[in-house]
């Protein structure tokens, strides 16, 4: 009998990040929040925050923009302005090939601003070319190059920006918890 229930306790024990055994097999879940900074939209906040119930398993916050100007902070302009407030069901993309995102994105989806305005084409993203790589330089500001600090390649049309190191590294933590593509644990919290 101790056997046996040695044995299901094994079969029972997940492993944790650190290594160490636990018996708790609630599931993970995953929010991602962006909080927005009133005084400098560039210089807001995203944070990736994995949960196994109340115990936080994994937290990492890197800077992030959003919106085209330092005053986009109407989220009801198409093109300029942030994004709305609110709950968003993200679906990561290894290698998004659209007109101007490409390579490593997770997409939003849209959302209607609080006027009714409905935003589209929503992303977390960078400025990259396809399969993530970074075009060569030339002149001028180019949305397959990261060319910060001298171009502010944190402000967009409304999306939210990364520099692409930050965004490989989001990337990365949602790959060793979770599946590419859309997953239901997974949720982006946009809010003021």
């Amino acid at each position: 009998m101790r056997t046996l229930l040695a044995g299901l306790i094994v079969a029972l024990a997940v492993l944790t990040p650190s290594g160490a055994v636990s018996a708790d097999t609630r599931p993970l879940r995953a929010t991602i929040t962006f909080d927005k900074n009133w005084r400098d939209p560039h210089r807001s906040t995203l944070t990736w925050e994995v949960r196994r119930g109340t115990e936080v398993v994994e937290r990492r916050t890197w800077r992030a923009g959003s919106g085209f100007t330092k005053r986009s902070t109407d989220a009801c302009r198409r093109n300029d302005g942030w994004l709305p407030d609110g709950s968003y069901r993200p679906r990561l993309y290894a290698d998004y090939w659209g007109s101007l995102i490409k390579g490593r994105a997770i997409g939003l989806g849209q959302k209607p601003c609080a006027n009714g305005t409905m935003r589209t084409d929503l992303f977390i993203h960078t400025e990259q070319g396809a399969r993530s790589r970074q075009c060569p330089d030339t002149r001028g500001d180019q949305a397959c190059r990261w060319e910060y600090p001298r171009i502010d390649d944190y402000r967009s049309y409304g999306c939210i920006k990364l520099s692409p190191g930050d965004l490989r590294e989001l990337w990365r933590a949602w790959r060793r918890h979770f599946a590419l593509g859309y997953d239901a644990r997974v949720s982006v919290v946009v809010r003021a």
